[in-house]
């Protein structure tokens, strides 16, 4: 989300601060709470709304990923209605609007939402796509992705599976001009379900820049492309409830 800056836009977002810095976890949620309340009193700029958080997956790392975005001032979507979101900020970025929002938006997504059947005739099952990935194609570029303005990707990937986003499609879809600003892998599949992602990141440098344009990574953040988050060691930023947990 910080990659709004370099678009020219100054949020709220940026006086949060990375999770190793909060001496708790309720000190950490603390401090969203206070970004919630700040967006909820003075909005965002209408030129970046709205702000679409996409979550896949449905297990504990999402879930947990939505405990915080739940913090923030928020309306959760179903995937089918990611175009009218969109057909709004259409409206929303028109010259003469001033109009401030309130709020973000979530979207979680499953499997369904991310391959369809390689034979029209067919419908989604499930079991049958865990059994053989091989009779599905990904829609995930063309039905989720195009809305997305943050991808925070929770789901369990293995090779067999169609990825959830390669590197042509993603570079089609800032040709498009896709609004997506950044992606946090949180599952952290090197060259995985996020084709681009051919690196972890440290704590201390959590994120690197991918311009798709150049199908390059770059350690600033000021340029053209997406912001990355691949921490694959994440927990590790709150080791005292991550000790508590072991125990």
């Amino acid at each position: 989300i910080s990659g709004y800056l370099s678009l020219g836009y100054s949020t709220p977002f940026l006086s949060l601060g990375q999770s190793h810095m909060y001496p708790s976890l309720a000190a950490a949620k603390a401090a969203v709470i206070a970004i919630g309340e700040e967006i909820a009193t003075f909005g965002l700029p209408s030129g970046i709304c709205p702000i679409v958080f996409v979550f896949t997956g449905t297990g504990n790392v999402s879930q947990g990923a939505q405990e915080i975005f739940k913090l923030l001032p928020h309306s959760f979507v179903d995937a089918g209605k990611l175009p009218e979101l969109s057909a709004a900020r259409s409206l929303s970025q028109h010259p003469q609007s001033s109009k401030r929002v309130f709020q973000l938006y979530g979207c979680v997504v499953s499997s369904r939402d991310m391959v369809t059947p390689k034979d029209p005739t067919r419908c989604f099952n499930k079991a049958d796509y865990y059994a053989h990935p091989e009779h599905y194609k990904p829609v995930f570029h063309e039905r989720i992705a195009p809305y997305a303005s943050a991808i925070v990707n929770c789901m369990y990937w293995e090779r067999r599976f169609p990825r959830l986003l390669s590197i042509d499609q993603l570079q089609q879809l800032m040709k498009n001009g896709c609004p997506l600003v950044g992606i946090s892998d949180i599952t952290c599949d090197i060259g995985g379900s996020i084709e681009f992602v051919n690196k972890s990141t440290s704590i201390e440098r959590p994120f690197f820049r991918y311009d798709p344009c150049t199908n390059s990574c770059h350690d600033d953040m000021e340029g053209n492309g997406v912001i990355c988050l691949a921490v694959d060691i994440l927990p590790t930023e709150f080791s005292k409830e991550v000790g508590s947990f072991i125990e």
